[in-house]
């Protein structure tokens, strides 16, 4: 695509959109990104009370039958806490647009997305170590759980940051994969409460698995709604 083309492009996507005030774009995004917490917070608390006997915070459980662990509350407020700090930089790349009016890069985006998930699984793991929680194989516990989990808490704000994003004349899809990394690293925070399991095959499983999933949803998703004929259309 020649820069000409581009421009056009950008132009045509520019004409096709209504002008709202300031004022009014940022009362829509604001009741948008609320909108985002309240029905991730409603689907933990929902799966929470279904799966797990209204236990939003669970700070261990039976390995086996002669084998108990619990975790410190220091270390799920260190887990979490780090997790949070990396989900807000999630949706800060996934939603500001940067310096160009193009948006961000594909490599911003496509390293972006693949360096969060990671960074999220590499403090887990290592606060787990530091704090030395046992990190062993739970039977009954393979991920699946989480993996649903995650996919509940996080389909809400990824229609919602689509929603406040509206357009992406430039890598739509690219953009919508780094919303639903940005959707799931926010679930992640609500996950690592309720999940005291630290396992790595655990953790690839329910916590890092569906961060991928959430990924190729927002890049189908994003195609669909962010790219120029979908304006069109």
């Amino acid at each position: 695509m020649t820069s000409e083309e581009l421009k056009e492009r950008v132009l045509a996507a520019v004409a096709a959109e209504p002008s709202p005030t300031r004022a009014a774009v940022n009362l829509r995004n604001t009741l948008l990104n609320i909108l985002a917490g309240v029905s991730g917070m409603v689907a933990f608390v929902i799966f929470a009370l279904l799966i797990s006997d209204s236990q939003l915070l669970r700070l261990g459980g039976q390995v086996s039958p002669h084998h108990y662990l619990k975790r410190s509350v220091w270390l799920v407020a260190t887990t979490a806490g780090g997790a949070l700090g990396v989900a807000a930089t999630a949706v800060w790349l996934a939603l500001w647009r940067g310096r160009s009016m193009l948006g961000r890069s594909r490599r911003s985006l496509l390293y972006g997305s693949a360096l969060i998930p990671t960074a999220l699984f590499a403090w887990k793991v290592i606060w787990s170590l530091i704090f030395a929680y046992p990190m062993v194989a739970w039977p009954e516990r393979p991920g699946l759980r989480c993996l649903s989990l995650t996919l509940l808490i996080a389909i809400g704000p990824l229609l919602a940051f689509l929603a406040v994003r509206r357009s992406a004349p430039v890598r739509p899809a690219l953009n919508g994969a780094a919303m639903g990394v940005a959707a799931g690293a926010c679930a992640w925070v609500a996950v690592d409460f309720w999940c005291p399991v630290a396992s790595v095959p655990h953790l690839l499983l329910g916590h890092v698995l569906p961060l991928c999933i959430l990924a190729v949803m927002g890049a189908v998703l994003g195609d669909a709604f962010l790219s120029i004929r979908s304006r069109r259309r």
